[in-house]
């Protein structure tokens, strides 16, 4: 239960910050394979795993929940005072978790370097696509209409269905389209309880579970007609997603204690991850 909580808020913490995968916070913890079952199983007409799926996704989503919620301002917090230490973080966060998806989701497969390069160029590609400047949020918020509304499922689709493959960065893709800062501006007054945030965070919600859904079954059906291809696919996916935050720090003035400092970041995201698959079961 711990492990799926912790998961989950990993995943809600990734998809705050444009180029953090959510899904690649779930391979580190070792719960990526299980969510890719729960999520279809969950609608199969007969399954007998049903009750158990349901809870482990419960657990998940509380996790998400309280990610998303509880640790946005400290996010924003640590971007503000020490933003190459936390990017740094990150990166070891998913270099170190690299290893722990080939042992997982590898074993046994062939590797396929066609797919492994698709999937690279994606995650770069997003990179090169995204526009520049800083994240702000939006003081004043959108009049509810049925289009509105329609847009906040749209929106919702799309963080869903980023939300759980590993290397994509569904806020990455929101800031491409031109709609992240709405959306982060609907988070940071999700507090507020005001109709005017929480109607059109609704609508979103929907547009989540609709693209977490699709995306689970799409990947679900790849891994079981080609699992050497997707799981390859994947790899790319997430090595690229260490290579992006890199090319994020490439502008930055560097002084000894900056460097030192940021590999401190790096190496401590590595434990983090060890020590969550080592000791948190």
């Amino acid at each position: 239960m711990i492990k799926n909580i912790i998961g989950g808020i990993a995943v809600g913490i990734a998809n705050v910050i444009p180029g953090v995968s959510g899904g690649t916070m779930m391979v580190l913890l070792g719960i990526f394979d299980k969510m890719m079952e729960a999520i279809p199983g969950v609608i199969a007409p007969h399954n007998p795993k049903r009750k158990e799926h349901i809870i482990f996704l419960a657990q998940v989503l509380i996790g998400v929940a309280i990610g998303l919620i509880g640790f946005a301002k400290i996010l924003e917090y640590l971007f503000n005072i020490a933003p190459t230490q936390t990017i740094y973080w990150f990166i070891g966060l998913i270099a170190f978790s690299i290893p722990v998806f080939v042992k997982s989701e590898m074993k046994g497969c062939r590797f396929r370097f066609w797919s492994f390069a698709v999937g690279m160029a994606i995650v770069i590609g997003l990179e090169l696509l995204s526009p520049t400047g800083a994240i702000e949020y939006n003081p004043s918020f959108p009049a509810i209409t049925a289009g509105h509304l329609l847009l906040m499922v749209f929106i919702g689709f799309i963080g869903g269905f980023a939300m759980f493959l590993p290397g994509i960065s569904g806020s990455m893709v929101l800031l491409i389209i031109g709609y992240y800062y709405l959306f982060k501006s609907y988070l940071a007054a999700v507090l507020s309880f005001d109709l005017i945030v929480w109607i059109p965070l609704i609508f979103m919600a929907i547009g989540v579970a609709l693209g977490i859904v699709f995306s689970a079954k799409a990947l679900s059906s790849a891994l079981k007609r080609s699992k050497a291809a997707t799981v390859s696919f994947l790899l790319g996916l997430i090595v690229a997603s260490t290579i992006v935050l890199l090319m994020d720090t490439l502008t930055v003035a560097y002084d000894l204690n900056l460097i030192i400092s940021s590999f401190a970041a790096f190496i401590l995201g590595g434990a983090i991850v060890y020590i969550l698959n080592r000791f948190v079961a």
